[in-house]
């Protein structure tokens, strides 16, 4: 078993479960997404992606938290695959 591929939040499209990895930035911008819950370790979901993907929708610890493109630019996360999806799911969680 091979790294697990760290992806930028802003590059998994609506439906991804993922796990942060890593907060880069400013360290203005860094603090910022520590406190609102971003920590390494914390999975969450992206919920929804507006056009131009601005804002992105993520859901994690029971709450929802709307991103700008900048904003999930700095966050480096380990996308969670499903396995055993056909891809015939109801509820898509991201594994195809």
């Amino acid at each position: 078993m091979g790294t697990p591929k760290l992806v930028l939040l802003s590059e998994l499209p609506a439906g991804s479960l993922a796990i942060v990895f890593r907060v880069d930035g400013n360290p203005e911008l860094k603090r910022k997404m520590l406190e609102m819950g971003l920590v390494p370790g914390t999975e969450l979901l992206i919920q929804r992606k507006a056009p131009l993907n601005d804002p992105i929708s993520v859901s994690f610890r029971g709450y929802e938290l709307s991103l700008r493109v900048y904003e999930a630019e700095s966050i480096l996360v380990r996308k969670i695959e499903l396995g055993g999806c056909d891809g015939n799911c109801k509820t898509c969680w991201g594994c195809h």
